[in-house]
């Protein structure tokens, strides 16, 4: 393991790299500040104004609301998929194993507006359009491929010998992978619950298209319709945007141990 002290440019290059991802939020927080909404007006009066007007004058309670729900049933679905498609991945060998999940992958790699005109074509003739059920389940198919991927790689470093053993002393093979393979592919779990979790939260073109009506828009959409014909209320989209990056800001303080773990999985064998 390497002890070496780092240059001194490295601690430059840090400090410089963690001011320019500082300054823009810093930015955006003094702007929540300004009750004259004004993107440079600096006229030195701060207040809660914003914030006050963005959590009890508007419905941007309902929009955390639905997106905390579809934010939820996404992660739940999407990692009880990836979990028994990772096992079947990577416990068993198959014709056109490596196949399909090279097709998964370059699946997901298709851009979003490219299916979006049959997304919405599907959901209007299925009336499933503003709500909740086809939200979960398009968010869902976007994320299983990459969360497949992730869990297969950390189900790779669990010696399928602790199975082996597990069955030898009576388990059966769903009872082996519930005591034994589950417990020990948490921190894998955690690290994509909280990758889909994030997607979610910052989605704007799918969330969009799929649920435009007021009451089913999501925090992301919420912010979008600050921007009206009559201008752009500059100080509400600020605290709006500060707010909105408190959830999944303390999810990542909680599990950024986990995340690295997870993200890091299979890296070193």
């Amino acid at each position: 393991m390497f002890r070496d002290k780092a240059p001194w440019w490295a601690y430059v290059a840090i400090l410089l790299t963690s001011i320019g991802a500082v300054l823009p939020l810093a930015w955006l927080f003094l702007l929540s500040l300004d009750p004259n909404q004004g993107i440079a007006s600096g006229s030195g009066v701060y207040s809660l104004k914003n914030y006050a007007s963005v959590i009890f004058q508007s419905m941007m309670a309902q929009y955390f609301l639905n997106t905390t729900i579809v934010a939820l049933f996404t992660v739940l679905c999407t990692l009880t998929c990836a979990t028994l498609g990772a096992y079947a991945a990577s416990r068993y060998r198959f014709p056109g194993r490596e196949t399909i999940m090279i097709g998964l992958l370059l699946a997901s790699m298709t851009p979003v507006i490219a299916v979006l005109v049959p997304l919405y074509a599907l959901a209007a003739k299925l009336q499933l359009l503003n709500t909740y059920s086809i939200l979960v389940i398009v968010f869902t198919a976007w994320q299983l491929p990459g969360t497949l991927w992730l869990l297969r790689s950390f189900m790779n470093s669990i010696p399928p010998e602790l199975e082996e053993a597990a069955l030898v002393d009576g388990c059966s093979r769903a009872g082996a992978f519930v005591r034994i393979v589950l417990p020990q592919l948490v921190p894998g779990l955690l690290a994509a619950g909280l990758i889909v979790f994030v997607y979610v939260w910052n989605e704007f073109i799918i969330a969009v298209s799929l649920a435009a009506k007021q009451d089913m828009r999501l925090v992301s959409v919420g912010l979008y319709f600050y921007l009206s014909d009559f201008g752009v209320e500059w100080g509400k989209i600020a605290a709006g945007a500060i707010v909105s990056i408190i959830p999944p800001a303390i999810l990542f303080l909680f599990l950024q141990r986990q995340l690295i773990h997870g993200l890091s999985a299979g890296a070193v064998k």
